[in-house]
């Protein structure tokens, strides 16, 4: 591996724990989402003005490729320092001595191996997951082999993270080592600079690569399975979403990279997904076992078949605790590729990474040795390690987390606010528009909620491309649970006036397509099998229609119809289908542009203003009021026993 480590002159201990850490965090190889750790012992004055010994730890929830000094909790050394003296403690005990212990209470929880770090005798700490490090010890060679491969280190046991390990560290260390490796944990380095501990780090994990390189006999993952496509299993897909999702709803993240197709080519796969991880940290999101497709006819029964074991697994290993999702978070689709779940675009995406990495340590075990894990027992005592616990119960999230919604008409006015309506309830969202301006529109989404938000440029009255965006929805997603069939054009007339193409242009975009729309995404729905819903923005036009509207009203007549046939005949699916009726929507809407507004007004006989605000609460109906009427319709709790329903979003018509 190579050293990066650059000269640098630091201000202080913390600009150089900061930069070591960055350079640890970056390295894929090193670290995944949020693993390992890193620390410095400084001095700091105290409110009182007096000088004080702190260590200043990676506190939890930090990224270390992206640290600042604001992810280091500091505590008091000289407390941390009295509980070697303290035979044993529990994690709940931990985390109350090192609250206590913090120098600002307000700081993020420090890190559960604070104690480690605080007990190794030197200024810089660095821990790591590092992959070659992991390939070594999740073997059966002993602690004397892996000494004489990585130098002067030494090799302890595997034990849980917290206070346990950080004593067992400290009856074990000697002055004269470079590193400890912890076995299926990682590796630990220090120095009285950072670069000393960084260089010790990069010299270890340099050595493991280079042994693990002369065990090597060629490609573990050879090609001897078929190659299956996209085509062949794009049906599947929905079902085996619906099937993770039974408990809570799931976004799929489909790997067909070069590296998880041959994964998904090779034969020993199917034994290595009973392997387990890595390493236990990452048990949390990737369960012990993977789950090897190989019939996806079967699909559905071999996903319950996963749940039912888990659940009995859960029966024999814990208590105390509620029990977990028990679907796979983990499937090898037999000579496709890699699927994973998570209940975020972003955590099927991590979960996909560990896989990966699990898989190449895994790899590397079997050409060097032979594979050893921690026990199941261990592992569910991991995966329930009552801190994470703790953790899940404080963490609450919005109702729409793992759902997948599609609006059309996305880019502006209505379709817009209701793209930030569902991503504001943690929905995965999908935005649909002829106008370029949706990718825009769908970044800056991504960056205010935090929730993947995935841009169709689309002519709605083409049926290829409305095809197509679906196919792109499930490979990119796994699915689909509501659509918000908003899309629309308005070009006013009357009826001696209206030319055939005009009318047909209005049918093709909200009367066609959304017909289209409903019909693929009923087809999904169906074979997800856990219901969903179709919202149609109709507009009170069908129950109050203006003059010379008719092509704008026809066309809007044909979509409400759909939507009575999508309640009758999605029904017994647990598919919902309603319509939202709203009336002068003005803000924001591109349908209202160049002299439409103006038209429309002076067909009534009114001024603009008395135009918007001609209604019977006398005010301006705003975007945001039709997206909160889709987020309650979409609801459960509210709308749950509601389909085939008109709701009027329109101030109450004179």
């Amino acid at each position: 591996m190579q050293n990066k480590w650059a000269q640098t002159k630091f201000a202080n201990d913390i600009e150089e724990v900061v930069y070591g850490s960055r350079l640890i965090g970056n390295e894929p190889d090193l670290v995944l989402h949020g693993g390992g750790n890193t620390s410095v012992k400084t001095q700091e004055r105290d409110h009182t003005g007096k000088l004080k010994d702190v260590l200043r730890v990676k506190n939890s929830g930090s990224n270390l490729g992206t640290i600042d000094s604001r992810g280091f909790t500091g505590i008091r050394m000289e407390d941390a320092l009295a509980a070697v003296n303290i035979d044993h403690m529990t994690d709940e005990e931990m985390v109350d001595y090192l609250k206590r212990s913090m120098v600002n209470p307000s700081e993020p929880s420090p890190s559960v191996e604070t104690f480690l770090h605080a007990f190794l005798p030197y200024k810089f700490v660095f821990h790591s997951h590092a992959d070659a490090i992991l390939s070594i010890t999740n073997t059966d060679l002993s602690s004397e082999e892996i000494s004489n491969i990585l130098g002067k280190v030494v090799v302890l046991p595997y034990i849980p993270p917290g206070f346990k390990l950080a004593k067992e560290v400290l009856k074990n260390f000697k002055k004269d080592i470079d590193g400890i490796v912890l076995r299926k944990h990682g590796l630990l380095t220090f120095g009285d600079t950072g670069k000393e501990a960084y260089d010790r780090h990069i010299d270890i994990v340099t050595r493991a690569e280079k042994f693990i390189s002369s065990k090597r006999t060629g490609d573990f993952f050879k090609e001897e399975i078929p190659e299956v496509s996209f085509n062949d299993i794009e049906k599947y897909i929905p079902i085996i979403r619906g099937c993770v999702s039974k408990r809570k709803k799931k976004i799929l993240y489909i790997d067909t990279s070069e590296e998880a197709r041959k994964i998904a080519r090779t034969e020993r796969t199917r034994d290595m997904c009973g392997y387990g991880p890595a390493t236990p940290d990452m048990l949390i999101r990737t369960k012990y076992d993977f789950l090897y497709l190989d019939d996806l006819t079967r699909s559905g029964d071999l996903i319950e078949g996963y749940a039912s074991r888990y659940s009995e697994e859960y029966k024999r290993y814990v208590k105390g605790f509620e029990m977990h999702d028990p679907y796979p978070a983990v499937m090898v689709v037999r000579g496709f590729g890699i699927i994973t779940a998570g209940t975020s675009y972003r955590e099927a995406r991590i979960i996909d990474d560990l896989a990966i990495h699990s898989f190449r340590v895994n790899a590397n075990t079997d050409q060097i040795s032979k594979h050893e894990f921690i026990s199941k027992e261990e592992a569910y005592a991991m995966e329930y390690w009552p801190l994470e616990e703790a953790k899940l119960k404080k963490t609450t999230h919005k109702f729409l987390l793992g759902s997948i919604g599609l609006v059309t008409g996305a880019a502006s006015g209505i379709g817009l606010e209701a793209m930030k309506k569902l991503a504001e309830n943690e929905c995965t969202v999908v935005g649909c528009d002829i106008d370029p301006s949706i990718n825009e529109r769908c970044r800056e989404i991504e960056e205010q909620y935090g929730v993947r938000a995935l841009p169709f440029i689309v002519d709605l009255s083409s049926e290829d491309q409305i095809l197509n965006m679906f196919r792109d929805i499930v490979k990119n997603l796994g699915g689909i649970d509501i659509v918000f069939n908003n899309a629309g054009i308005l070009k006013s007339s009357k009826i001696i006036e209206t030319s055939v193409e005009d009318l047909d242009r209005h049918y093709a975009i909200i009367g066609r397509a959304s017909f289209i729309t409903s019909r693929e995404a009923m087809k999904i729905m169906i074979a997800q099998g856990i219901g969903g819903n179709i919202v149609f923005n109709i507009s009170k036009n069908l129950t109050h229609p203006g003059p010379e509207m008719v092509s704008y009203g026809s066309a809007k007549a044909f979509a409400a119809q759909v939507c009575h046939y999508v309640a009758k005949e999605g029904g017994r699916y647990g598919i919902r289908a309603n319509i939202i009726n709203p009336d002068k929507i003005f803000r924001g809407s591109k349908i209202w542009e160049n002299g439409v507004l103006e038209a429309r007004a002076k067909a009534k006989g009114q001024t603009v203003e008395e135009y918007v605000t001609g209604n019977l609460l006398r005010r301006e109906v705003l975007p945001s009021h039709v997206a909160n009427m889709l987020i309650a319709m979409v609801n459960e709790d509210i709308f749950g026993a509601t389909t085939d329903a008109m709701v009027p979003v329109d101030g109450g018509i004179l």
